[in-house]
């Protein structure tokens, strides 16, 4: 029972470690959102046009990297109490419970969307503003209910319940083809089709779990599941539980290739108050990645137990083998066949899945100075309907552009991971654009140069051939 627990212990610490160093998140810069020679703001609302076109440079067009989740490194690493050039895991005994418990939300999550621009072109004919871009996307999140976290580190308390627990990974690649006309003198309305092609889907999920602690006996119930699509296929192991159920052992032969395919769509409007209400002010709209991917050949598994797990300790420990009570080591056998029955994953055959991609509502107001309006002041939100790993983010953005061909912006953003400070320089004079920014700089680092608070941080650049003449708004 104890190895049990270790190996759970040391699992989830991997996890989490391992998603607090590589979680990161991708889409065009949220920073970005009100400048009109952004070259890709129109991922973000299909009806933004930028002033240029372009055609984005093989592996350079646009990448992004911004990591975000509740947590951060530093509520899993402490420094040693016996040398301070060196750090310890939360796990270590000289680490309070109540101080790392204190630290975690209910829900403590750490996302990764990852935005890899393949081709892009963007220009203007047909009386509007047209776009084709092929991505490759990633989206990756990792949750630890705190109760897991209580549970590792404390084991003082009686039960220990929680749900939630559980990895999602699904890997595509999106051709979208867009389309954003104007309408009179203020209203301005786009959309992209897109076309999803599935690589890779993986969806590991405990729903409940709970354990009782008693004097007497230990309790453990739990359900869940795991989907996997990734060309291969689970291995069977060779003997049955000793329920007689058929488990899984492992996961062979991924094969690299298309396995599932997918619609979607951004929808966005604009709509400039100038005339009506308030000139310089605009207000903007858009549902993006409003779409499924249907998962072909998914490998399936599940724990269904019919009913609990009880440990009731060693009882009837003989000391010799040979006589009609089970020595030590024969109770522990039984003891752990049993609870490799209780954990299997029964292999439930192949199947379909379907999954969305992570829908966003996004809503902006903006608007221009009325002394200088190369210079505007605005306000984005989003929401993103993700599941458990949805989040919502509100940002107050100031941008200017001073000359045709160069713009700036910087923001601040409050969001359910924390907040953050952004900044963005835009080039894109004709022949040639290029963007720097971030929408989150990076937080404290301790000592190791390990993010302290949260894992919120972001890097993002492109290198395009900006197309024809600077289109005025």
């Amino acid at each position: 029972m104890k190895k049990m627990i270790l190996n759970i212990k040391r699992a989830f610490l991997f996890l989490a470690l391992m998603f607090a160093f590589i979680s990161v998140s991708a889409q065009a810069l949220r920073t970005g959102y009100f400048l009109e020679g952004d070259l890709y703001r129109y991922r973000l609302n299909p009806a933004l046009n930028s002033v240029r076109g372009h055609v984005a440079i093989p592996v350079l067009g646009g990448i992004q990297l911004n990591t975000m989740g509740n947590v951060g490194l530093g509520n899993f690493l402490y420094d040693s109490p016996y040398n301070k050039n060196e750090m310890v895991t939360f796990m270590h005994s000289s680490v309070d419970a109540k101080e790392f418990l204190g630290d975690l939300d209910s829900e403590n999550i750490m996302r990764m969307d990852l935005d890899f621009t393949i081709l892009s072109i963007a220009f203007h004919a047909m009386g509007g503003f047209n776009t084709i871009d092929l991505s490759l996307r990633s989206n990756t999140g990792l949750n630890i209910p705190y109760g897991m976290f209580e549970f590792m580190k404390d084991m003082g308390q009686e039960n220990y319940s929680f749900s939630d627990l559980g990895m999602r990974t699904r890997n595509f690649a999106d051709l979208s083809i867009g389309h954003s006309h104007k309408i009179g003198e203020s209203l301005t309305i786009g959309a992209r089709l897109k076309f999803l092609f599935g690589l890779a889907y993986a969806n590991v999920n405990f729903d409940n779990m709970n354990i009782g602690m008693g004097r007497d006996k230990w309790t453990i119930s739990a359900s869940g599941k795991a989907d996997i699509a990734l060309g291969g296929q689970y291995t069977i192991s060779d003997e049955p539980t000793i329920s007689g159920k058929t488990v899984i052992d492992g996961y062979d032969d991924v094969a690299v290739g298309l396995h599932g395919f997918g619609i979607g769509t951004d929808l966005g409007v604009t709509y400039d108050f100038s005339e009506l209400f308030l000139k310089g002010l605009t207000a903007s709209l858009s549902v993006t990645d409003l779409g499924y991917i249907s998962w072909s050949k998914t490998a399936r598994a599940a724990i269904s137990p019919d009913a609990p797990y009880e440990f009731n300790g060693f009882s009837e420990m003989g000391i010799h083998s040979g006589n009609d009570k089970l020595t030590l080591d024969e109770q522990w056998e039984k003891t752990s066949d049993e609870l490799e029955d209780f954990f299997a994953l029964e292999d439930q055959g192949e199947g379909s899945v379907t999954s969305g991609i992570g829908a966003k509502l996004n809503f902006g107001l903006e608007y221009k100075m009325p002394f200088y309006n190369k210079l505007s002041a605005g306000f984005l939100y989003t929401h993103c309907f993700d599941e458990v790993y949805s989040y919502n983010q509100a940002s107050l953005i100031l941008s200017i552009s001073p000359l045709k061909v160069i713009d700036f912006a910087v923001s601040g953003t409050y969001s359910d991971y924390g907040t953050g400070f952004g900044a963005m320089a835009n080039i894109h004079c004709k022949g040639f654009g290029f963007f720097i920014g971030t929408d989150c700089f990076l937080g404290k680092l301790g000592k190791q140069f390990v993010p302290v608070e949260n894992m919120n941080a972001s890097i993002s650049f492109g290198l395009n051939i900006a197309l024809g003449r600077h289109e005025e708004k």
